[in-house]
């Protein structure tokens, strides 16, 4: 996913607290305070300039609602989050989360899209298209797999064994 800035962090953050209604642009400029406790406001330009490099990865999009603009979280900015909230959890639930894939030649870079995504998530490999993870990120890697568009080729396993796979075993 690529290192974002504590700003467009909060912001991401701060827009999934809202739920489905999103924030009016000018609002989160001025009182930033109120959506993350102790932040200084945002420079509008600033926020602007985040808010813009958010909707050309399609996590947010902006309504115009009676001159003023309302950011919104899209399907893939709540997706991004639900990804971060289990990678930074440290707690394992006993179960595995396995990814089996058989991507045709013709697909190659999404093939290895998918492989750069499983390793900067944390998931190991264990066999050539086979790997696993203790995060809980089953629902979310599913959600990315139907944004490449590989769900026929893509299997995501919840199990509680996985043999005597020695890289997860702690030292």
């Amino acid at each position: 996913m690529g290192k974002i800035s504590k700003k467009t962090e909060m912001l991401l953050w701060a827009l999934e607290k809202t739920i489905d209604t999103g924030i009016f642009l000018y609002d989160f400029a001025y009182n930033t305070h109120h959506y993350a406790y102790g932040q200084p406001n945002l420079n509008r330009y600033q926020l602007y300039h985040i808010v813009s490099r958010l909707k050309d990865k399609g996590w947010v999009e902006t309504i115009k609602n009676e001159g003023r603009v309302l950011v919104k979280l899209t399907g893939k900015g709540k997706n991004y989050l639900a990804i971060e909230k289990a990678l930074k959890t440290d707690k394992w639930d006993g179960k595995f989360r396995v990814v089996i894939f058989d991507i045709p030649e013709k697909n190659r870079k999404v093939r290895d899209v998918l492989r750069r995504r499983l390793k900067e998530w944390g998931f190991k490999y264990l066999q050539k298209s086979l790997w696993a993870s203790k995060k809980d990120i089953a629902d979310p890697m599913r959600e990315f797999i139907k944004e490449l568009g590989v769900e026929k080729w893509v299997n995501v396993l919840v199990c509680t064994d996985i043999g005597s796979a020695r890289i997860f075993h702690d030292r």
